[in-house]
């Protein structure tokens, strides 16, 4: 049927279209959980096939090789969840920009102060996860091939630092409302 499409023939392309869209949507909707994505995915993979159509080489069955497709889109839409994840995580234990007066001034410097102090009171290994994370910018992976662990120990220790950090600076928040509340 891929010959007959290549040849001319669009009914075939059609076909295959029938044949495989259903499956495809499936899979890409157990992976994703949204439904409008999985759609994207699977018209992403058609598109390309009709844009490639010249220059389509086959070397496994046509069904392996739309799978492969949508596999490497998803793969892609998880990382970029993940990046996301992560970025959404330090924006949580990031202190706010002081702004220009000398009460916010003061007030974001102990702050920082305080978040240093924290840190420096995590346990040893979830420090250094935590350092080499935020502050060198390193990836799960890269931090545990860096410090000889598993992937899975890093997100156990970040897990550990940010949930120490937040209780510790949650503390410090509410001592300088109150303070500055009593002004």
């Amino acid at each position: 049927m891929l010959d007959r499409w290549k040849n001319g023939d669009q009914s075939a392309f059609e076909a295959l279209y029938e044949r495989y869209a259903v499956m495809l949507l499936k899979k890409a909707y157990e992976k994703t959980g949204d439904r409008e994505t999985a759609r994207e995915f699977v018209q992403e993979v058609f598109l390309e096939l009709l844009e490639r159509k010249d220059r389509l080489e086959i070397h496994t069955s046509f069904k392996a090789y739309i799978f492969t497709a949508l596999r490497n889109r998803v793969l892609n839409f998880i990382h970029r969840q993940s990046i996301h994840h992560k970025y959404e995580i330090f924006q949580e234990t990031r202190p706010a920009p002081p702004s220009n007066d000398v009460e916010s001034y003061l007030s974001h410097k102990e702050l920082t102060l305080q978040l240093s102090d924290a840190i420096q009171q995590l346990p040893e290994k979830c420090r250094q996860v935590f350092l080499l994370s935020r502050g060198e910018e390193l990836s799960n992976k890269e931090i545990a091939e860096r410090s000889g662990i598993s992937v899975n120990t890093v997100e156990q220790h970040m897990r550990k630092a940010l949930r120490m950090l937040r209780s510790g600076l949650q503390r410090t928040i509410l001592l300088v409302g109150v303070l500055l509340f009593q002004w």
